[in-house]
């Protein structure tokens, strides 16, 4: 089953991916040597006793086909479309998969009796049976259940292991960033300090390029960093890019109020939007819009990337599959941290959305770092917009109403279509 987006497009439901991408023949092959098992030992008595003929195996092979027939769909349900769910939520469920595994095992019999030239079932038959089936299904999914425990257990050990790895890389990453970092900044100091007053907008362009190294350092010795930090490097960033593109780029950055707090992996967001920027608005004639949005739902939070640039015409998961090292990095990071996946749909009438969900987890350090009142270099007043001077005179706008909390622009730019609260 897919689930169908708001703008027309559809992405394949996590239940689906799972039965595509989970299924193993090991899995099978144990599933239905657990049957036939589990069904020899109710027919030891009877092999012992010497009375087992050809009919009699038969007829025992017969009744494994139908109770592996009866169980697969409460094994789907258990296993791959619940696969997320509660485990006391999915044990209460196994009332009703029980009772729906004990009707299909007596369709299969319903029809099978007749043609066999058996009696059809009775009342009393059906009570009979009952009891061992029961029991067999217990017996069943109670090793099921095992094996997919020991099963999550390997594949979170190597998600630890690769998350120790790769938090020791950082680390060796982080030092080397470390080196004489102050020289940088010293030179970008002197460099602002020796440009002439009336060019003003060259100092702030170095203030914000001081900004990006400053938070860069900072993140290179930490993993997490609040919302409103990353929102904040993020629209630096866009600054920076619309000094480049002029009025070919406008962008929107939804606010973080009541989510400022939220902690979120550190520059988890710059591929998006330099992958938005390269691929959707620098070849494109007109340019195009940005728009970066962060939505609570329920104990998750997302996060999207939508853009109004060139788009995509080949397949989206193709896309998403070959993408380049930093949409891999993301991907990457998301799947070990979380356990989730990047999404891509379309956006209408042209462009792409990126979203993703991680966990709500509040920052241990409720305290904002602020970036920018460290730093010497000369900031414009944070009352004031900071756009580039001369921008209103020129007509050049930078964000979209509403983009910030303070600040509000006469110009109404067309805001980006499509569906930027579309479910995966």
């Amino acid at each position: 089953m897919s689930k169908r987006i708001g703008n027309g497009s559809t992405v394949p439901s996590s239940s689906r991916r799972a039965w595509r991408q989970g299924f193993t023949w090991v899995e099978g092959a144990i599933f239905f040597l657990l049957v036939l098992s589990i069904s020899g030992l109710y027919t030891l008595p009877q092999l012992l006793s010497g009375n087992m003929s050809l009919r009699s195996v038969l007829e025992i092979l017969v009744d494994c086909i139908f109770m592996s027939v009866a169980a697969l769909p409460a094994w789907w349900l258990h296993f791959r479309l619940f696969a997320g769910a509660v485990l006391r939520w999915r044990i209460a469920l196994h009332v009703l998969t029980a009772t729906l595994y004990y009707g299909t095992w007596l369709l299969c019999y319903v029809v099978y009796n007749p043609i066999a030239g058996h009696e059809p079932l009775t009342a009393w038959r059906v009570l009979y049976n009952a009891g061992p089936n029961v029991l067999f299904y217990l017996q069943l999914f109670s090793v099921m259940h095992l094996y997919h425990f020991f099963k999550e257990r390997e594949a979170q050990l190597k998600r630890e292991k690769e998350l120790s790895s790769l938090a020791y890389h950082s680390e060796i990453n982080a030092l080397k960033a470390q080196i004489q970092p102050h020289f940088l900044f010293n030179t970008l100091n002197s460099i602002s300090a020796s440009v002439p007053a009336e060019q003003e907008r060259t100092r702030e362009l170095i203030a914000r390029l001081a900004d990006t190294f400053r938070y860069a350092l900072h993140v290179s010795s930490h993993e997490w960093v609040t919302l409103a930090e990353e929102a904040d490097f993020i629209r630096t960033i866009l600054e920076l890019e619309h000094h480049r593109f002029g009025k070919r780029l406008l962008y929107h950055i939804s606010t973080v109020d009541g989510l400022a707090n939220l902690a979120v992996p550190s520059m988890l967001l710059q591929p998006l939007v330099e992958n938005a920027i390269r691929h959707g608005i620098t070849d494109s004639v007109e340019g195009g819009g940005i728009q970066v949005s962060f939505e609570r739902q329920g104990d998750r939070l997302k996060i999207s990337v939508a853009d109004t640039g060139q788009g995509y015409a080949g397949d989206l998961q193709e896309l998403l599959q070959r993408g380049g090292v930093g949409l891999k990095n993301i991907r990457r990071r998301l799947q070990l941290l979380f356990n989730e996946n990047i999404h891509i749909e379309k956006n209408m009438p042209k462009g792409l959305i990126f979203y993703f969900f991680i966990p709500v987890q509040y920052h241990v350090n409720q305290n904002r770092t602020n970036h920018r009142r460290r730093r010497g270099l000369t900031l414009p007043d944070p009352g004031v917009p900071v756009g580039p001077p001369g921008a209103a005179d020129s007509g050049g706008v930078r964000e979209w109403p509403g983009s910030s909390e303070s600040h509000q622009h006469p110009q109404t730019p067309p805001r980006i279509s499509g569906r930027a609260d579309a479910r995966p």
